[in-house]
C-alpha cells in the first residue's frame, strides 16, 4: 500500500512541471530575452557574411549598381573604367547625396580601347565624379560607407567591357563586415593621397 501511495505522489508532482513551451512567470520572461536576442545576433550576422563572388554574381551586381549602392554615400572604387558602367555612375553622381571617387592604374591610350576609356572617365569627371591615376595601383576593390553601413566588393574585377562581359574568368569577394570596410576605406585613402596619385588633368597632360 505504501508503494502505491508514493507512485501516485510521484505522478503528481511529474504533472506539475511545466514544459519548456508553456513556461510563465519570471522564468518565460528570461526564456522570452532570450529568444529575443538570438533572433537580434541572427539579423546581425549579416554584417559578417562574406560572399564568394564570381564573374556571373559580378555581371548581376553591376547590372544593378545603382540599387547596390543607393544607401551608401560615399563610393569609393579602384581599377579600369570603360563606357560600361560609365552611365550607371554618371547617374548616381547626378545626385549631390553621393560623394564618388574613382582611382584608375595609368595606362597609355595608343589603343582604341584606352582612348573610349579614358573619354568615360572625362565624362564621369565632367559629371562630378573624383578621378585620379597612380602608376602603381594594382588592387581591384569597391568600398561603399554611410554612418550606419558599408559594403566592400575585392578581387579581380574591373569595372569594364571585358570584366562585365564575363570575357575572363574572374573571382572575389563581397562583405558588410565593418572591419573589413574600413579596412578598405584606409587604403583607398592611402592611395588617394599618394603624392604619386595625379588628378585627370596631370594625366592627360602627360599623354
Amino acid at each position: 500500500m505504501p508503494e502505491q501511495v508514493s507512485q501516485e505522489s510521484k505522478a503528481v508532482k511529474e504533472s506539475k512541471i511545466p514544459s519548456e513551451v508553456n513556461i510563465i512567470g519570471p522564468k518565460g520572461v528570461e526564456w522570452k530575452k532570450l529568444e529575443e536576442k538570438i533572433i537580434g545576433l541572427q539579423n546581425d550576422i549579416v554584417h559578417f557574411e562574406v560572399e564568394f563572388f564570381e564573374r556571373d554574381a559580378f555581371k548581376k551586381f553591376c547590372d544593378n549598381l545603382r540599387s547596390n549602392l543607393s544607401d551608401l554615400k560615399e563610393i569609393c572604387i579602384t581599377g579600369y573604367f570603360s563606357e560600361t558602367i560609365r552611365e550607371e555612375l554618371k547617374s548616381l553622381s547626378e545626385n549631390s547625396y553621393y560623394h564618388i571617387r574613382l582611382i584608375s592604374p595609368e595606362f597609355p591610350l595608343s589603343s582604341k580601347r584606352d582612348r573610349h576609356n579614358i573619354e568615360a572617365l572625362k565624362k564621369l569627371a565632367k559629371a562630378g565624379v573624383e578621378i585620379k591615376f597612380n602608376s602603381r595601383l594594382h588592387a581591384r576593390l569597391l568600398v561603399g560607407h554611410n554612418p550606419l553601413k558599408g559594403l566592400l566588393v575585392i578581387g579581380s574585377f574591373d569595372f569594364n567591357t571585358e570584366c562585365i562581359g564575363k570575357e575572363r574568368y574572374d573571382a572575389g569577394i563581397k562583405t558588410c563586415h565593418p572591419d573589413l570596410v574600413h579596412s578598405a576605406i584606409a587604403f583607398f585613402e592611402q592611395v588617394w593621397n599618394d603624392s604619386e596619385s595625379l588628378t585627370i588633368e596631370e594625366f592627360l597632360k602627360g599623354n
